[in-house]
């Protein structure tokens, strides 16, 4: 095991847990100083006009702001500037005062606040992992993917859907046009990103971003116009995916054989190369294939065979894997099977 995946397993899980408390502290820091504000400027009024001590003044001034009433100073012998000053407090303090604390309790209190705290951690420390931006189908059938193949990723989405579908501490939920959640979810360090974010118009942007924010990174965009794929690859994508033409033509292709395994897209080719499995049930040499069609391997009980010639003989119970024009399936049906 390299030392990039030690530091992304053993290592960033154990941080990350003993310091996402701060990162969600974080968060809640400026209602904590407009809190800290509001109860100085009571407690300044007590010690000014009733020459109380620090403690006291603060245990006063809060006292007054929640209405819970433990201490009342006698009205009559208040000065009138002092209690013009505490009307103004007392107006501003009771909505802020009610506002703050809640804001602040439910961060503290919600799961999501210490899950998206642990994922932003993570991000912006793991390196050589895969940062997986947008939302649908296509991010969610890639982390399952990865998930199996034991990649490391880290998912920016704004979500909350597809974030709930995924495992918390590696989602960050917000804006991926916000170069501050890129930069969470690791973009920096990453090795790859793949971006699809249902827009070709949004995808397009956060490209050029991650472009910025690391040159050297390999970018795969998604996209719907395939007629964008010069746009993408100017903008520096690296490898461009036209979704919907993908399907299109996997769907064409599975409608003309059942044999259809895969399929293949060189650039700016409107031909199909398609991967078929057929089942030899009756024996037949490779060179009677149809020429077009390329034989890749030979699968024999669990092994399999990619050295063989032209002259090699298929027989009954192997399987044959081809690359080729999937109308030409037909006949190498009609040949092996």
């Amino acid at each position: 095991m390299d030392s990039k995946r030690i530091w992304n397993h053993f290592v960033v899980p154990v941080l990350e847990n003993m310091i996402a408390p701060y990162s969600v502290l974080r968060k809640i820091l400026l209602q904590i100083i407009l809190l800290g504000i509001a109860v100085y400027l009571n407690a300044l009024i007590f010690i000014v006009y009733q020459h109380l001590d620090w403690i006291s003044a603060i245990y006063a001034g809060v006292n007054v702001i929640t209405t819970v009433g433990l201490y009342a100073p006698n009205i009559s012998q208040m000065p009138s500037t002092e209690k013009l000053f505490l009307i103004l407090t007392i107006i501003f303090a009771v909505g802020l005062y009610t506002s703050i604390i809640q804001a602040i309790v439910s961060t503290v209190v919600k799961r999501s606040s210490w899950i998206d705290a642990k994922a932003r951690w993570r991000g912006t420390h793991m390196k050589g992992h895969t940062v997986l931006i947008g939302h649908g189908n296509v991010i969610i059938s890639a982390v399952k993917r990865m998930e199996k193949l034991g990649v490391d990723y880290v998912v920016l989405t704004h979500s909350s859907e597809l974030a709930s579908k995924i495992s918390g501490d590696k989602v960050v939920l917000g804006d991926p046009k916000d170069d501050k959640n890129l930069l969470s979810a690791g973009i920096k360090e990453a090795k790859n990103a793949i971006i699809s974010m249902g827009d070709d118009m949004e995808t397009l942007v956060i490209t050029l971003k991650v472009q910025k924010l690391n040159p050297p990174l390999q970018v795969i965009s998604v996209i719907k116009d395939p007629s964008l794929t010069d746009v993408f690859k100017t903008g520096g994508a690296d490898l461009v995916i036209p979704y919907d033409e993908i399907v299109g033509r996997i769907t064409a292709a599975a409608a003309v054989s059942n044999n259809v395994a895969g399929i293949v897209f060189p650039d700016r080719s409107e031909e199909n190369f398609v991967l078929g499995i057929f089942q030899v049930r009756k024996k037949a040499k490779i060179n009677e294939l149809p020429k077009d069609i390329v034989p890749l391997i030979i699968i024999r009980g669990n092994q399999l065979d990619p050295y063989f010639s032209r002259d090699a003989e298929l027989k009954e119970g192997e399987q044959l894997v081809v690359l080729g024009n999937p109308n030409l399936f037909k006949k190498i049906r009609e040949l092996l099977e």
